[in-house]
């Protein structure tokens, strides 16, 4: 009898697996009635100043190759400095700068937002226009970049005690309050943002602007990220007057966030036939080198200085050792990512392929 009762409880087991599979899949989903289409880019309104096809980004019809760095203004103490320092990124060959702008840094306590000085950010994106940068603007509200609290004020973790709508070990539940708080920083920092768009301005530097960072759909292929938070900080830029496309960066090409604008034809409100939330443009962080060795080994980039040895290792190079970076493999691995990329389908499989490597040098 044991051993039929046994038998019955492995049996039970798979199913109890998929089912609760299914149920965090959906759950994640969401039910904010928020759609991929609702706050999409406008490209009947806003096509003939800035659109894509899956080869090129056309600004003003013209095709147009980016290449952008990452430029952290609140690094810098004074800014006096901003100028040789931006001149410098349009003397080294770049177009475009990426800035996070950083929460806790302009606001140090709940209500007060500084703008001012050091933290003028309209100034910044003057200069930008000024020597012709594009901008690929980051407000967050997690930024990372590897600063305290990832960018999010003292003021706001000690009133939430939690971050990212994280409850404990990584399991995740929306929390409105918690969004109420990004609802408020948006609503401080975007409408400057807003002012620089090249859909609002004629000289804008803005192209685009992304929303959250890292943020992984799934994690291992186990169901993470809440659609809701990225629906409501999507919403709120749009009603903050952000009218260029919206991004995120996958932390490598995971396919999170990938926008499926045909589902939404097909509304339901009931749990199991949740739809899933997209932004404009899928976009997503590839290091060079061996970071992410143990995840992904075929699709890397090595570069002279680095070999496919586990960072944990800590292996020191000898560069009197370091070879040439070899083309062949460079064109290998740049087919193997966008293979994978157009493999997602959905828009992923039209997005101009300069958005997904703008990323590989950045971060």
């Amino acid at each position: 009898m044991a051993i039929v009762e046994l038998a019955a409880f492995l049996a039970f087991l798979p199913a109890s697996f998929v089912a609760f599979y299914v149920w965090l899949l959906q759950s994640r989903k969401g039910s904010l009635p928020i759609t991929t289409t609702e706050v999409a880019y406008d490209k009947h309104k806003f096509g003939h100043i800035l659109n894509w096809d899956k080869y090129h980004l056309y600004i003003h019809g013209i095709p147009t190759l980016i290449i952008s760095g990452e430029f952290h203004y609140w690094r810098l103490p004074d800014r006096s400095r901003w100028e040789s320092i931006l001149k410098k990124y349009r003397a080294g060959g770049f177009n475009c700068i990426r800035i996070y702008f950083h929460w806790g840094y302009h606001s140090p306590d709940e209500g007060i937002y500084n703008f001012k000085d050091n933290r003028d950010i309209n100034y910044l994106l003057d200069l930008c226009e000024e020597l012709n940068l594009y901008v690929l603007a980051a407000p967050g509200p997690y930024i990372c970049a590897e600063t305290q609290a990832g960018g999010f004020p003292i003021w706001v973790v000690e009133k939430v005690k939690k971050l990212r709508h994280v409850l404990h070990s990584g399991f995740k539940s929306y929390d409105s309050k918690f969004s109420e708080y990004e609802k408020q920083w948006f609503e401080n920092i975007l409408p400057i943002i807003s002012e620089h768009q090249i859909t609002s301005k004629p000289n804008g530097c803005v192209l685009a602007v992304q929303i959250e960072n890292e943020l992984f759909e799934r994690i291992l292929n186990i169901p993470f990220a809440l659609h809701d938070e990225m629906r409501f900080l999507c919403k709120t830029a749009r009603d903050c007057g952000i009218t260029v496309p919206l991004f995120t960066n996958d932390g490598f090409e995971a396919g999170s966030f990938i926008a499926k604008p045909e589902i939404d034809s097909k509304p339901s409100s009931h749990f199991f036939g949740r739809k899933s939330f997209g932004l404009d443009l899928y976009g997503f962080d590839k290091y060079l080198g061996s970071y992410l060795y143990v995840i992904d080994p075929t699709s890397l980039l090595f570069v002279p200085a680095s070999e496919p040895t586990p960072w944990a290792f800590n292996v020191q190079q000898d560069p009197k050792r370091w070879k040439q970076w070899d083309p062949k493999v460079v064109m290998k691995s740049l087919d193997g990512i966008e293979n994978t990329v157009r493999g997602f389908g959905y828009e992923a499989a039209k997005v101009f392929r300069i958005l997904m490597l703008i990323l590989l040098v950045m971060d």
